[in-house]
Parts: structure tokens; sequence; C-alpha cells
């Protein structure tokens, strides 16, 4: 630790207030850019509406010119005996006009709204942008904040025991997330590898139920791949059990009828032990894969109880070293200004209006 903490009051004090000043742009660029993915989904959601709606209008629009430039229609329309057509007529295009219309004026709308979002969404990324530049800033305060406190209070500080006890609680916090982190990052990893082989036996199920020369074929190199990511899995936890080596029988019955029917049965047979011993295996696999999953659920319940443990430690190490450079800030000596008025009288021991005694002197 620093003797002189004094001398780095003025440099913490400057931080703080560089902090305060910018501290509000993360939590609000954080609200911006959620709202912004959500305006982004709404915007193509708008899109596919209006798209779906000129769709609409080109149709309507293509019904109401049908009807007004039938020429044959109109011609008919306008002799004497077809009066009642001729109304008929009309009020259909009136009906097709409306529809068309109200079709237009929905695509409108919707043009209107998706015009509207997308200028809202350009005027987010803007200040998205800006909002970056500050929480930018506002980490870098940060990383320095943190490194003037580790310059100063570092290691044992014997002045003021409480703060290192309260810097071994967050070290041990530390230690503890990114334990719980490393592990939580390698389960994961298992579950990927069972997953993948539980994904590879399904195949090898499939193929050993068609029985053909490809297909068992097939089947056996699913199973070994199935068996290789196992051992990958067991790399990261030994815990998990090897899947057993399954050796499926080559060949296809359509081969060993030819030659007896004894041949064919024992063939047959293999097959369904090579089926049975595969089942078993697949569900030792699906059990191992069960377990990662409740193994991993139980790491993310820790880990997010880790990281409100080291947020709390990490809030009252830092409350409490910034309390220790308050109060030795308080301790410094301020200038007074020097008061108003004429300046203090200084005793010489010479008055300067000395009055004479003529008694005293000597004439010249």
């Amino acid at each position: 630790m620093s003797d002189d903490i004094t001398s780095h009051v003025a440099e913490h004090d400057n931080l703080l207030r560089a902090i305060e000043a910018v501290e509000h742009a993360p939590p609000i660029l954080k609200q911006m850019q959620t709202d912004l993915k959500q305006s982004q989904q709404r915007h193509e959601e708008d899109n596919e509406k209006l798209k779906a709606l000129e769709v609409a209008t080109k149709k309507q629009y293509a019904k109401w010119m049908d009807i007004t430039d039938r020429k044959p229609m109109r011609i008919w329309a306008k002799l004497p005996f077809t009066r009642l057509r001729q109304e008929t007529l009309t009020e259909r295009q009136q009906r097709e006009e409306e529809k068309y219309l109200d079709a237009f004026a929905a695509e409108q709308r919707q043009r209107t709204e998706k015009e509207t979002l997308g200028l809202d969404i350009r005027l987010t990324e803007d200040k998205i942008e800006n909002l970056k530049q500050i929480s930018r800033e506002h980490t870098r305060l940060r990383n320095q904040l943190e490194c003037l406190y580790e310059s100063i209070f570092g290691g044992p500080t014997p002045k003021h025991p409480e703060e290192d006890q309260a810097e071994q609680a967050y070290e041990a916090a530390v230690r503890e997330f990114n334990e719980i982190q490393d592990e939580l990052h390698d389960e994961s990893r298992v579950l990927a590898f069972l997953q993948e082989a539980d994904q590879t036996m399904n195949l090898a199920d499939r193929y050993l139920a068609q029985g053909d020369n490809n297909s068992l074929a097939a089947a056996q190199r699913q199973v070994d791949s199935a068996r290789v990511l196992v051992e990958q899995a067991r790399e990261l936890r030994p815990a998990i059990p090897s899947l057993q080596v399954l050796n499926i029988p080559q060949g296809a019955m359509s081969d060993v009828l030819f030659d007896n029917i004894v041949t064919a049965v024992a063939f047959d047979q293999k097959i369904q032990t090579a089926v049975t011993k595969s089942k078993q295996a697949h569900e030792q696999l699906r059990k191992a894969s069960g377990q990662s999953q409740m193994h991993l659920n139980v790491l993310k319940a820790r880990r997010r109880q880790a990281e409100i443990k080291f947020t709390q430690e990490t809030k009252i190490l830092e409350e409490l070293r910034r309390e220790i450079m308050q109060c030795a800030a308080e301790t410094l000596p301020t200038y007074q200004p020097r008061a108003s008025g004429p300046p203090p009288s200084i005793d010489t021991g010479y008055e300067e209006n000395r009055v004479v005694d003529a008694s005293t002197t000597r004439p010249e």
C-alpha cells in the first residue's frame, strides 16, 4: 500500500467526478439496445404486412378496372331496355371502387407506420452510437479507478485492517465465481458431446433396423463415432461411463440365405444381439446426458448465487476504499484567505511621531 494516501486524493476526486458524469450511459444503452431489437423485429413484421397489403391493393384495383374498362358491358348498359342492368353494373363498379379505396388506404396507413418506425429506429441507432462512446469512456474511467485503488490498497494495509478483511472477502468471491464459471463451461461441452453422441446412436438404430449390407456398415460407423464423442466427454468428466464396444455383424440376410438355414438363423441372431446391445448402450448414454443436464442446471444456479455475492463484495470493498480516500481528503489542511482590513501592527521599538522634550535638547 502507498504510505502517502493523501497524494492521490485529488486524482481520486477527479475520477469520481468524471465517472459520475457518464455513469448514466451503460444502463440507458442496455435498455435502448433491447428496445431497438424489438423495434427492428416490428419493422420486419410491418414490412411483411405492407407487402401483403400492396398485393391486395393491386388485386382490388385490377377488379375495379376490369369492370370499369369493359367496353361491351358499357355498351350493353347504355341500351334503353337494360336500365336495370345498368344500375347493377354501376353498383358493382361502386362496390369495387370502395373496396379498392379501402385497400389503398390500409396500405398507406401501413406504409406510414413503417416509415415512422424506420425513422425512430434510425434516431435510436444514432443515440446508441453516442451512448456507446460514453459507455466506453465510463469503462475506461472505472478501470482507471480500479488501478488507482490497487496501487494504493493492494496488499496488506496495516493502518486499515477493515480494508484487508473486505479485500480478502472480495478475492474469495472472485475465486468462487471463476471456479464455477470454468466448471460450467466444461459441463456445457460435456453435454454437447453427449447430445451429439445421442443423435449419432439414433442414426445407428435406424441403420440397424434396415439390415442390409450398406446399412449395417453405416451403423457400425455411427456407433464408433458415438464412442469417440463419449470419450471426449470423459476427458472433461471422467465419471461418465464409457460406451460399450459394439461389433455389428457385416453382410446381409440375402447373402447367407443361399448358404443354409442354420447360417441364416445364426446371422439373424447376431443382428438381434447387436440391436439389443445398441439399445442398452443408447439407454446408458441418455442417462448420462440427463445427469449432465441436471448438473448443468445446478451449476447455473450456483453461478447466479456466486455472481450476486461477487457483486456485493465488490460494492462493499469499493465503498470502503472510497470512504478511506474521502476521510483522507477531509484531513488535508485547507488554505485560509487573509481577513480584510489593515495589516496587523508590528512593534519595532521606534515611535514614528515621538515628541521631543525641549528641555533636554542642547543648543547648537
